[in-house]
């Protein structure tokens, strides 16, 4: 369905939004990296772009990135803000591409509310400023589905080439984008089972294929190294914790949080109700419209928690970010559609034999309404510019002007990464709570600083044990990450002599 093929594309409108997506998202840009980032900044970013194509360690390599961020550091150096450039650039093509995306299956007007809404989305603008691939993920996400429908529509074998190619480019960023190909192939099936596919099924196969043999071009090199750590023995090493991460319960209060924080911070646990009722009547118009778009739509995040959760993989709400635009694109319509409830239940009828022009008509009280989202999300975003994803650093500064000269230092959860590799703090990591009892010396206090309790909590129990009983919390360094916050500690009593 392509509502209003007649409409000019507004290009003004769509230059201004896309100029103030790349303005939201420069801004504060060089503020300190959080962990992931870290791990990118130490182990592929100095890599030459011919050792990271041909290095996978984990999943946390993130390949076409890894590749954008040395061809960004070499341009303008080594600096953090260029680190992040790549995922600047894909924040900000998402804005016109979900225009055109939209522009598939809604109006004009629908669809440059949509791109509005995400240029000034405060989970999109934190993305956007995240060294790693998500935001490419959410850009290929809006390409594929684009390339779907036109492919659909038109019925010729151009969109799906591009197709291919998108989707590929989008494995190559991370392989998750898998689970948007398994979507959109089980959408088309659907279509093709019951009769509604028109054109000749083997063009929408060329799209698959040409996506799995440019995939496979593309991680040739490194295909033994991501077997082994996808489906072989090595993936052991970086199974998931078996704790909250992997409880579908902590991923929806995990959402919730980070959904809250979009929404104003404490107001937003009052406003989340509201976003969630028109979300859902956004969802039910398009099913009404055409339920083969809510698949598109839905399909590749109910794929997505479905492995996850067979894996007994971490369920962080990040893998499920790459359906941002579609969440706009039902953000609208919901608006539109409540817009139209009230205005029937609201509005005064006009009086018998009188005839009045409508003084306001649905599309204006649901623009209305989106307009009021766009500004509750603007204001939001100051908190994502003046604080930091996680505070390493100011822990690290604090810790360094309140110690006492002697006072040793000590390591655990995911503080010990940060601080070893990228601070070159050479302090000792703690596991154990012999390993405790060692980085303590004699008449002195120890400090210990650790981040991700549940990290803490499941996979070094004795340690916890310790910081409940044996330290007492000096203070806590937050930042706008999930569960990110660093935690500094003081061991209660000195240690005796030896």
């Amino acid at each position: 369905m392509n509502p209003g093929t007649n409409e000019r594309t507004p290009w003004a409108w769509l230059a201004g939004l896309t100029l103030l997506a790349a303005a939201l998202r420069l801004i504060a840009l060089d503020q300190q990296l959080w962990y992931d980032e870290m791990l990118l900044a130490v182990r592929w970013a100095p890599l030459s772009l011919g050792e990271i194509v041909t290095t996978y360690q984990s999943q946390n390599q993130h390949m076409l990135y890894s590749v954008l961020a040395r061809i960004s550091l070499d341009l303008f150096g080594e600096h953090n803000w260029a680190l992040r450039l790549p995922a600047v650039l894909f924040g900000v093509a998402t804005v016109p591409a979900l225009y055109f995306c939209a522009r598939q299956v809604t109006s004009r007007r629908e669809a440059l509310l949509a791109a509005a809404l995400l240029t000034v989305s405060y989970h999109h603008v934190w993305f956007s400023q995240n060294a790693r691939g998500y935001t490419g993920l959410a850009l290929w996400t809006v390409m594929t589905t684009y390339f779907f429908l036109r492919g659909i529509r038109d019925g010729s074998l151009r969109p799906w080439l591009w197709y291919g190619v998108s989707m590929a480019l989008g494995m190559y960023t991370h392989l998750t984008m898998g689970f948007v190909a398994a979507g959109h192939f089980v959408v088309y099936g659907w279509q093709f089972l019951a009769g509604r596919s028109k054109q000749r099924p083997y063009l929408p196969m060329c799209g698959f294929v040409l996506a799995g043999l440019v995939t496979i071009a593309l991680y040739a090199p490194v295909l033994p190294q991501v077997l082994s750590r996808t489906v072989g023995q090595q993936s052991s090493a970086a199974a998931s914790v078996q704790s909250e991460w992997t409880n579908p319960l902590w991923l929806l209060l995990e959402t919730l949080r980070g959904l809250a924080a979009g929404a104003g911070g404490a107001l937003g646990y009052v406003v989340l109700p509201v976003a969630g009722a028109i979300l859902l009547a956004g969802l039910m118009s398009y099913w009404r419209q055409d339920r083969y778009v809510v698949g598109l739509m839905v399909l590749p995040g109910v794929i997505t928690a479905a492995v996850m959760l067979f894996l007994e993989h971490n369920l962080w709400p990040r893998f499920f970010f790459f359906a941002i635009g579609f969440g706009m694109m039902l953000l609208v319509r919901g608006a539109m559609v409540a817009a139209g409830f009230a205005k029937r239940k609201i509005a005064a009828p006009p009086e018998a034999g009188v005839n009045k022009q409508r003084p306001y008509g649905g599309e204006t009280w649901g623009t209305a309404l989106v307009a009021l989202m766009i500004l509750a999300s603007a204001v939001s975003l100051r908190s994502a510019w003046i604080y930091p994803k996680q505070d390493f650093a100011g822990a690290l500064e604090f810790v360094e002007s309140q110690r006492q000269p002697g006072e040793p230092v000590a390591l655990a959860g995911l503080a010990v990464f940060p601080y070893r590799d990228f601070y070159r703090r050479h302090w000792p990591a703690v596991a154990t709570g012999a390993e405790l009892a060692a980085a303590r010396a004699p008449g002195q206090r120890l400090w210990l600083l650790y981040a991700s309790p549940i990290f803490v909590r499941s996979r070094q129990p004795e340690i916890w044990n310790a910081i409940g009983t044996e330290f007492e919390q000096v203070r806590v360094f937050r930042g706008t990450m999930g569960d990110g916050a660093v935690f500094v500690c003081r061991s209660k009593t000195v240690a005796s002599g030896k």
